[in-house]
């Protein structure tokens, strides 16, 4: 679990450098060349890989924290490992693929970005069981 916790915490840097470079770019280039709609995804998306990385990174340190001081039970470890990857398909899934649609990336499928919304709800949705999981001791 270790190497989970340590991967997720590295991919937490690229979401977070992909943001600021994305909010230079989107406040001194795209706001004069893209039109109304396609600026306003590209902004709505970049927020949601703010706020997404901003949980993924809180959730990380948390389960590298807890796991290190042996403070999740045995389903809430796996269910924190869980929602941790299913955070991370999410938001490739939506980010990547309303950015692939804007600037013509390779990989581009349409499809794929209600399917990563959707999975980001149903991670959000299972966070609020792991409180309520009992530690088998």
């Amino acid at each position: 679990m270790q190497a989970l916790w340590k991967c997720s915490l590295s991919l937490c840097g690229l979401y977070g450098a992909a943001v600021v470079g994305m909010s230079a770019a989107i406040s001194h280039y795209f706001q004069f060349n893209m039109v109304t709609e396609e600026f306003s995804r590209l902004v709505s998306s970049t927020a949601v890989l703010a706020f997404q990385a901003l949980a993924i990174l809180v959730l990380s340190l948390y389960g590298a924290m807890a796991s290190k001081n042996n403070e999740l039970g045995q389903a809430q470890h796996w269910l924190l490992a869980l929602l941790l990857v299913g955070f991370h398909l999410g938001l490739w899934c939506f980010v990547y693929t309303v950015w692939a649609g804007l600037f013509e990336l390779p990989l581009y499928w349409r499809q794929l970005a209600p399917v990563g919304g959707q999975m980001l709800i149903l991670c959000w949705a299972g966070l609020m069981l792991l409180p309520w999981l009992r530690k088998n001791t």
